[in-house]
This record gives C-alpha cells, structure tokens and sequence, in this order.
C-alpha cells in the first residue's frame, strides 16, 4: 500500500504520479500495488463504478492462468470461452461508439475490459444487470456469484 498515486517508478513524490494502482512483474510478479487513499475510495463511494482494488485484483486473477489476456481462465469454464470474447468485443465496440456507459478505459484492451466490467458488476451490480443483462449472467457464471 503506498500512501499516495505513484510513478513508474514507484516513488510517490516528484512528477508524472498517475497510477493508481498496478500488478507487478519481474521481481514484483503475484504482487498488487495500491494507492491507498484511491482504494478507500473505490469502497466508499458506493456510486462509483470506479474501484482500484477490484480492478487490480481482477488482473490478479486474469494472470493466474500464465497469461493476461482478459480471459480468467483459471476461474472460467471452457465454455464460457468464446461467449465472453463475442460479448466483449461487441461491447468494446459499443463503447467506442460511445453507446455504452461502461468506462471507455475498458475499449483500451481485453485485459482492460475484464477488470473494468467487473469493478462496475462488484460496485452496482443492479445496475449493471439492468444496463448489461448479457454481460452481468455470464459474469456472475464466471466468477460463481449473483451479486445483485
């Protein structure tokens, strides 16, 4: 947990701190660094769909199967494979349309769109049902939870 945003290079004072949260590599690998007023945050606000740690966790989780790649294989049935990537891509696609409320942060990648998604399926999950039927049931197929 570090006190405040940070840089690239880890350090929480100087120029250029705009990371909120990151899951490391190399030396860092299975590691999870937060800022940790953003994470208060991502609990508090209980409208947001914004929340660093569900984020963070979610590329956790995304990488425990050797790959990031905004399919969680390690917690994904074998069926739900391709459902996911179709419904991910038309909404990515949505999103660059800008017809979707889905955060645009979530068009960047795949990896992107997973943990997005979710932290909007963990913060207003009926809302998400509501807006996103498709998208909450295979969701709440994948990680084994109806939190609506």
């Amino acid at each position: 947990m570090y006190k405040d945003s940070f840089n690239e290079d880890h350090q929480t004072e100087g120029e250029k701190r705009n990371i909120l949260g990151k899951v490391g590599s190399g030396d860092m690998n299975r590691l999870m660094i937060l800022s940790l007023p953003a994470l208060r945050a991502g609990f508090a606000l209980k409208d947001s769909k914004n929340n660093v740690g569900i984020h963070e966790f979610v590329h956790l989780i995304d990488k425990a199967d050797g790959a990031v790649d905004g399919l969680p294989e390690s917690i994904m049935s074998q069926q739900f494979v391709l459902p996911w990537l179709n419904l991910m891509h038309q909404e990515i696609e949505k999103i660059k349309e800008n017809d979707s409320d889905i955060n645009p942060y979530g068009a960047t990648s795949q990896i992107e769109f997973l943990s997005v998604v979710s932290e909007y399926f963990f913060n207003q999950p009926e809302k998400f049902k509501e807006k996103h039927p498709q998208l909450y049931s295979l969701l709440a197929k994948i990680y084994a939870q109806d939190s609506a």
